[in-house]
Formats: C-alpha cells, structure tokens, sequence
C-alpha cells in the first residue's frame, strides 16, 4: 500500500478506516484531525519514542503513504520535525505525500534520510511558504552530500540552521556549493560546530561569489576558525551588504592577524552590522586596540559582545575612547574581564555620553565598591539604561551597592532589570 500514487490515497481517502493505518489511538487521532483539517492542529513531531499530544510515533502498522499523504494535503500544519523513523517502515512513501504540502514553513530533521533526501525536493520547490529549515546532530559526509544535492534547488528558504551537526570541513564544502542557488537565504546558522579553515575558505568564496545576497546573520560561534579561515571569510561577507548580525564568539584560534581582518571589514563601505558577538576569543588589549581602529567606522553597530576575553584597563580604553565614542550603542557587554578603578572610570565617561545605552553589563570583572562608585557617577544621567549586569564582582561590599541608591531614586532613572547574583553581604555588628 505505501508504494502507491497520490491518486489511490484521493480515491479512499474519506472511506479509510484510520484505524487500519495506524498502529495506536492517537495516531488516529492525528490524522483525522490532518483530514479534517483542524484549524488548531498546526505542528507535528514524527517520532518511535515516547508520545506527547502532537506526536506521531510510528511502529508497526502505520502506514506511511497515508501519512504523508494527510500531511501533504493539510493545508493547517505549519511546523514539521522529523526525529526518528524505524528501519523498517519505508520513508520515502512519506516524502512523496510530503512534497505535496503548501503550508509549512518550518521543517526540522533530526535523521538521516540518505538518498531520501531528494523525496524533500518537490516540497523545498514547490511550498512557497517553507522559509526555515534545520537539521540536528547527525551530519556525516555522504549526508552533506545528499542535502548539497537538495538544496542545489531553488527554494523560498530564509534560515537555514546547521547548528551542532557535527559538521567539518569538507562537509561544509559539500554543502556551501549548493548555497549559491539560496541568494534569498537570510539567516544561516552553522554554530557548534568544527569549521576551520578550509570550510572557511569555501563560504567565503560562495558570499563572494553571490550576487545581492540577503544574508542578514550569520552563526559561526564555536568551531574551529583561525586567522587565515577568518580572512577568507571576510572576503566573502564584504558582499553581503545585508548583514546585520555576526556571531564569532569562541573561535580561539583566532590572533592579532585575524582581528586585523575584521578591522578591515568593519572599515569596509558595505558593513552595516549593527549586532556584534566576539565573546570568547582571547582577545587582549592589543587585540581589542586593533579592533577599536575599525569600530570607529562602524557607524550602525547597536549592541556589542565582548565578554569572556582578556580586556584589561588600556584596553578598556582604546575601545571606548578610540571604537565606540561616536557610536550609538544601545548594548555593551563586557562581563568576565578585568577592570581596576582606573579602567571604570574610562567606562564612566563613556557612559555619561551614551544616549542610547539600554543595556550594560560588567558581571565577573573583579570590580570593587571604589570601581562600582565611578561606574554610578556614569549611569546617574544615563536616562536611556534599563538593564545593568553587575553579578559575581564579589570584591563590592554592602557599602559599595549603597552607592547604587541615588541612583535610583533620581528621576533619571529607568531601570527595569538589575542582576546582583554571586554576592555574599555581611552586616556587621557595631
């Protein structure tokens, strides 16, 4: 049965006895409302693990032509999340309903379909509303090439995700290949992953190679990228005109050089980033110097990400003074580093001419109730702050947090959020 046309489903499809073609209650129960088309019945997760209402856990005796022809018609379910499909029950009888679907937007595969992945074709050309795709924790070798194969279509997709597959490099070559039949993608996430440079190479030669590409952000946060990876790249997102976020933190391999080819790109006509993420890159004060002479130019940069690096007062300096005086930032993070007083009150005179500030956060930096003080004489007119991260600089005491309160109680003030964890305060006994 599952090996038939689509013509044999529509034949029977009112006088189907569903419980012939499943193998439980509930499973029944999803595709009458399929049929029926519910119009509260807009997600469903393809599982043969424990059941949840909007799973379809398959065993024996459900019939999977049926299935994907319920799907495929559905003109309701909108999320689709392929986890698991016994061995034994033929997949592609699904695919092939599948690709008949129009309404899904968001389609998440957690296994490998292998050859079964161009059954998926029909659907990423033909669904004009499937704008995210995103696969999970299984990528080897011949499966990038069958997604490179697929996505090798034209496609209405606007995020693509890749995040904690396991991809490496000449996986991801495989992959980007195909990337230059997706001009229209806008998000791409291929975070967690062990990209280094060669991957590096081939993404960047594919951005480069795009023309008037849409790509707004851009994931690559904890893979294997070093300084030439990094330039390779840079080379390919001076073509991407649209992008607007750039997420690198925990690339360690990456140098001086490297930030130097970041410096380049912000400096760049086309950069318009506006959201910043270089947490986690070892970056010191001579690194954080080099980038500073290119955040100059980066007029559009609204919220900035540099925490968990080895900043220390110079440092702090060179990016307020010499990267961030004449930008607009609404959020700064610097939590993890390591500021004296001295550092702060840098921070402070930054701060009293940040208009836009409405999130700062200095957690974990070894500040001090002298240090916390300089930093309240900054934000006391900073009408703009609404959240301040101050936890774990266990070095301020009670007395330092009194500094806080004027202010508070000044009509500047507009807090909303304030993050004190990590504090151990003693009232001592006079």
């Amino acid at each position: 049965m599952d090996v038939q046309d689509c013509k044999y489903y529509e034949a029977r499809a009112k006088d189907v006895n569903l419980e012939d073609i499943t193998s439980s209650e509930q499973n029944a129960a999803i595709l009458a409302r399929l049929r029926d088309n519910d119009l509260t019945f807009t997600a469903i997760s393809i599982e043969d693990g424990p059941q949840v209402e909007s799973d379809f856990v398959v065993r024996e005796g459900d019939s999977m032509g049926w299935l994907g022809y319920f799907v495929g018609r559905s003109k309701q379910v909108e999320t689709l999340s392929i986890y698991s499909f016994p061995d034994s029950l033929n997949i592609d009888a699904f695919l092939r309903g599948l690709g008949h679907n129009r309404s899904i937007q968001s389609l998440h595969i957690n296994i490998d379909l292998g050859e079964n992945f161009q059954s998926l074709v029909p659907l990423l050309e033909n669904d004009s509303n499937l704008s995210r795709l995103t696969f999970d924790n299984f990528i080897g070798l011949q499966c990038a090439h069958n997604i490179a194969l697929m996505l090798g279509q034209q496609s209405t997709l606007k995020y693509l995700n890749f995040e904690e597959t396991n991809l490496m490099d000449e996986m991801l070559v495989e992959i980007v290949a195909a990337l230059s039949s997706q001009p229209q993608l806008e998000e791409l996430d291929l975070g967690y992953n062990n990209i280094g440079r060669d991957g590096c190479v081939a993404l960047g030669n594919v951005l480069q190679g795009l023309k008037n590409p849409n790509l707004t952000n851009l994931h690559l946060e904890n893979n294997a990228i070093d300084d030439e990876g990094l330039h390779a790249l840079v080379s390919g997102l001076k073509n991407c005109h649209n992008l607007t976020s750039f997420h690198l933190h925990g690339n360690q391999l990456i140098t001086e050089a490297g930030l130097r080819s970041l410096s380049a790109l912000f400096q760049s006509d086309s950069c318009r980033l506006e959201h910043l993420d270089l947490d986690e890159l070892n970056i010191d004060d001579d690194g954080v110097s080099i980038l500073a002479a290119g955040l100059v130019s980066l007029s559009t940069l609204k919220r900035l990400h540099i925490s968990d690096n080895s900043i220390g007062d110079e440092g702090l300096q060179a990016l307020l003074v010499g990267g961030l005086a004449s930008l607009n930032l609404e959020e700064l993070h610097l939590s993890r580093n390591s500021f004296s007083p001295s550092g702060l009150r840098s921070l402070r005179n930054w701060v009293q001419s940040a208009t836009r500030l409405n999130a700062l956060s200095v957690c974990n930096n070894n500040i001090n109730d002298e240090g916390l003080h300089c930093l309240v004489e900054g934000i006391t007119n900073c009408c703009s702050l609404k959240t301040l991260g101050l936890s774990y600089n266990r070095l301020i005491t009670s007395a330092g947090l009194r500094s806080l309160a004027p202010f508070f109680q000044s009509d500047n003030c507009c807090m909303k959020e304030l993050s004190l964890w990590g504090y151990i305060l003693v009232t001592m006994e006079r």
